[in-house]
């Protein structure tokens, strides 16, 4: 039920001191973070094979997730076929797991662990900042009403039970930045600068090369044939020009490709107009 409180009148000077420099500072910690998770990767040398592999399965989820939308009937239908016909498909191709294990290499386990460092003590220092410099400051208030259910995520430091459920704290602000600039990061990054992300996840259970087992080339072309096959066609730039032009040009082209063609009378004789050039 939405509350019929009055509302609070929250100090700018909250916005200029607190809300925007934890965003500032969230943006160059996942920055920092980042570039360190890049500059710490080993060089070790890769399967040309398993990358080819792994790029052919990224080709194949584009054109599931984007080519499904931007592209029109026809292509979409020749690409779908180039990747999932039963006899010339690509994922239909015969091919080996790797053999190789990333837990038997100390130099993979070493990255798994550098990745997982990188994304805790940068969290964790944050959370130990916020705590003790922001702790209790009610911050911004959602422009909607809430039930009561989101008091706990939402008010995280401050024990007030009779504040509305819409103001958030200092330190559940925190969480809500660090969930909600992944988006604007990967606007920035080119990519995803989480590397526990959701979609990385799942490759990782259908054979991706997780941390805890080799790539599995089999599983990864059969889960992706499965995906690609069941992809239905939506083509969103249907008639695209006339939606952007207006109401207007959509019913003048409609008029006129409604209006029967002129048609010719007989016995008129249409004069050729040749064009005489002068010599100098």
């Amino acid at each position: 039920m939405a509350s019929t409180q009055s509302p609070l009148l929250l100090d700018p000077s909250i916005r200029d001191w607190v809300v925007l420099p934890m965003v500032a500072i969230m943006v160059l910690m996942n920055l920092m973070r980042h570039y360190a998770q890049i500059s710490l990767q080993s060089k070790s040398p890769m399967d040309p094979k398993e990358v080819s592999q792994k790029q052919l399965l990224g080709r194949v989820s584009r054109l599931r997730t984007r080519g499904s939308r931007l592209l029109p009937a026809d292509s979409f239908a020749a690409r779908r076929a180039y990747f999932v016909a039963k006899e010339k498909g690509l994922l239909n191709q015969k091919v080996k797991k790797s053999g190789v294990n990333p837990m038997s290499n100390p130099a993979t386990m070493m990255e798994g662990m550098k990745g997982n460092m990188l994304y805790m003590v940068p969290n964790m220092v944050m959370m130990g900042v916020i705590s003790f410099f922001f702790s209790g400051f009610v911050l911004v208030k959602i422009p909607f009403p809430l039930t009561n259910r989101f008091k706990v995520m939402l008010q995280r430091g401050v024990d007030l039970e009779t504040l509305d459920v819409s103001y958030v704290s200092s330190l559940s602000w925190y969480f809500l930045l660090m969930f909600g600039l992944r988006g604007f990061l990967r606007v920035i990054l080119g990519e995803d600068p989480d590397s526990l992300d959701a979609d990385r996840a799942m490759q990782m259970q259908m054979g991706m090369g997780g941390p805890g087992g080799p790539f599995d080339a089999p599983a990864a072309y059969k889960h992706e044939r499965e995906e690609l096959t069941m992809t239905a066609h939506n083509w969103v730039l249907e008639d695209v020009e006339l939606n952007l032009l207006g109401p207007k040009a959509v019913a003048r082209v409609q008029r006129a490709a409604d209006r029967p063609a002129a048609a010719r009378k007989p016995g008129v004789r249409v004069k050729k107009i040749k064009r005489v050039v002068k010599k100098a």
